[in-house]
C-alpha cells in the first residue's frame, strides 16, 4: 500500500507539470490594411550586351537573367480585442491577461539578394519571371495594454522564392504581378513571410523605373516555450496592405 502510494504521488505530481506544459496562449494578430510600402530595387543584368535594336535599355522589359537587390519598409498598427474566455498573451517577458484590447505597433526591414530569371514570350507583350535566393526580415513588435507594455525585434535570414507575370502595354509602361515566399524555419523568429504586389511600371530613362501599385504581407512567428513547464510565447502575425510605390535601378 505505501510503495503503490510513493509510486502514485509523484506520478500524479507529473501529469500535473504535463498539464501546464499543454498550456497555450492566444495567437497575437495585428492587422493594418492602410499601410505605405516603399521600397527601392537595384537590377544587375547578367551577360548583357551593349544596347541595339535587339538588346533594349536595362530600364525596358526585356528577356533577361539578372540580380535583384530589393529592400522594402513598413510601418503600421492595429487594435486586437480579447473576451474572458480566451487565453492570455505572452510576450516580451510580460502576460496579458483577458478581458482586455491590445494595441499593436509594429515597423518592418525587409532585405533580399535574388537571381531573376524574366522572359518574354516570342511576337507576344506578355512574360513570366522567377525568382530565387535569400532574405533578411527586421520586425519590431509592441503591444501596449492600459497597464503595461512589452517589444521584442525578430530578426533573422531565411530563402526567398517568387514567380509573376507581366504585360508590356507599352514600350516604356509595363503592368506586373508578383508573389513572393520568405521561409526561415526559425521558431523564435520570423518563421515565414509571403508577400503579393501589383503595380505599374514607368521607365524614365535607359536605367531607371519608378513604380505605384498595391502590396499585402503576411508575417508569421511560430514561437517556442522559454519554460518549459509553465509559459510559453504566444505565435504571432503581422498583417499588413496599402499603396507600395518603388524606384528601379537597372544596369
Amino acid at each position: 500500500m505505501h510503495k503503490e502510494l510513493r509510486f502514485t504521488a509523484p506520478l500524479a505530481a507529473l501529469l500535473l507539470l504535463g498539464g501546464c506544459a499543454g498550456y497555450t496562449t492566444s495567437e497575437i494578430d495585428a492587422v493594418d490594411r492602410s499601410v505605405a510600402v516603399p521600397s527601392v530595387r537595384v537590377a544587375v543584368d547578367l551577360g548583357r550586351g551593349r544596347a541595339t535594336e535587339e538588346i533594349p535599355p536595362p530600364a525596358r522589359v526585356h528577356t533577361s537573367h539578372a540580380l535583384e537587390l530589393g529592400l522594402s519598409y513598413a510601418r503600421g498598427s492595429g487594435t486586437q480585442h480579447f473576451d474572458a474566455t480566451q487565453q492570455p498573451i505572452t510576450f516580451g517577458g510580460r502576460t496579458f491577461v483577458p478581458p482586455q484590447d491590445l494595441h499593436y505597433d509594429f515597423d518592418l526591414r525587409f532585405v533580399e539578394l535574388a537571381y531573376r530569371y524574366r522572359h518574354l514570350f516570342s511576337g507576344a507583350r506578355l512574360g513570366v519571371e522567377g525568382l530565387a535566393g535569400a532574405g533578411y526580415a527586421d520586425l519590431g513588435l509592441t503591444v501596449n495594454s492600459a497597464t503595461q507594455r512589452a517589444s521584442e525585434r525578430l530578426r533573422n535570414g531565411g530563402l526567398v522564392l517568387g514567380l509573376g507575370g507581366l504585360w508590356g502595354i507599352t514600350s516604356s509602361t509595363s503592368l506586373h504581378a508578383r508573389g513572393t515566399l520568405f521561409y526561415s524555419g526559425a521558431s523564435d523568429d520570423v518563421t515565414n513571410a509571403s508577400r503579393f504586389e501589383i503595380y505599374l511600371a514607368q521607365a524614365l530613362g535607359r536605367n531607371v523605373s519608378v513604380r505605384a501599385g498595391y502590396a499585402t504581407w503576411s508575417l508569421r512567428s511560430e514561437r517556442e516555450s522559454d519554460h518549459f513547464f509553465y509559459t510559453r510565447n504566444s505565435p504571432l502575425r503581422v498583417r499588413f496592405s496599402g499603396p507600395a510605390l518603388g524606384l528601379e535601378l537597372m544596369f
